[in-house]
């Protein structure tokens, strides 16, 4: 009887954890991909965090899968690349016709942010507007939230690859700044970094934003992709900078791109396209090139 007891409590021990995996890594193999949205604390910003993440069709418990953090552009949030962008979908795709590796992608929330620690408990920039607004600029330790946080609740959740050469972060205009300046400061958490049209700045910026991004000459040098990319060591790093030949931040851009060019990394692409604006309509028709390079087996 005692042994009945005990086994019936294991029982139930496992159904309960399994309801609680289930409801956010699926065990079973699916024959279709599957989308999560998931909610976490995070320690960094002390308050519930958002997730968007993707396993790819056929996601079996027993298999550890590569994983690509992808960040949003400014004013949008953790959906812009699953809904406006359609990245599951062409994953879904790409890995049917074997042009990709499957792979785990997670989308975090990112709010205003930039991507950068700017201050250490959530905030804003007031004279970017009021809370609630648009484009309303946020401070916060976003990069431990991202390097810290994401990447510990993913890694344990999930079951992904826990090594750097299996771990990229790219991202869109706001998204894509945040992704080299996270990417680059943190060489030895991502093995390929993308900036796909990233509001890369030189010169004069907006006061508030630059307030945001670079309050000091100091920070400036220690965040600063164009300065992260002169000086960090990235031989171990891959890297993928793109824009439309009509975008606005080309001329930083194509700056950043000749300093890449002159620095010792494991391999570096830049590419410009003729007609291109700085929209989703220039970066839906790239996502199938980001996701080659990100999982592609050629790039391996």
């Amino acid at each position: 009887m005692k042994r009945l007891r005990v086994l019936g409590f294991i029982l139930l021990l496992c159904i309960l954890g399994q309801s609680v995996v289930v409801s956010a890594a699926p065990r079973a193999s699916r024959a279709t991909s599957s989308t999560l949205k998931v909610t976490f604390f995070s320690e960094a910003m002390q308050k519930d965090m958002r997730l968007n993440v993707y396993l790819p069709p056929n996601y079996d418990g027993q298999d550890k899968y590569p994983v690509l953090y992808v960040l949003h552009s400014y004013k949008l949030n953790e959906n812009h690349w699953f809904d406006a962008l359609k990245i599951t979908q062409k994953a879904d795709a790409l890995i049917a016709s074997g042009k990709i590796e499957p792979l785990i992608i997670v989308a975090p929330e990112m709010d205003n942010s930039f991507g950068v620690n700017s201050s250490d408990k959530p905030g804003y920039i007031a004279e970017s507007g009021k809370p609630g607004d648009e484009g309303v600029l946020t401070t916060g330790p976003y990069e431990d939230y991202v390097t810290k946080d994401v990447i510990s609740y993913v890694d344990t959740h999930f079951n992904t690859i826990k090594s750097r050469n299996s771990r990229y972060i790219g991202g869109t205009s706001m998204g894509g700044f945040a992704a080299l300046h996270i990417g680059l400061r943190n060489p030895n958490l991502f093995g390929k970094v993308g900036g796909h049209s990233p509001a890369i700045f030189v010169g004069q910026m907006w006061e508030p934003l630059e307030k945001l991004v670079y309050p000091t000459q100091d920070v400036r040098k220690v965040s600063d992709p164009l300065s992260l990319a002169a000086n960090q060591k990235l031989n171990k790093v891959q890297i993928y900078l793109d824009l439309g030949d009509q975008d606005d931040f080309k001329d930083a851009t194509k700056k950043l791109s000749d300093i890449f060019s002159g620095v010792k990394t494991k391999s570096f692409q830049f590419h410009v396209t003729k007609g291109g604006h700085h929209d989703d309509a220039y970066w839906s028709s790239q996502v199938d090139n980001y996701l080659q390079f990100y999982a592609g087996p050629e790039s391996e």
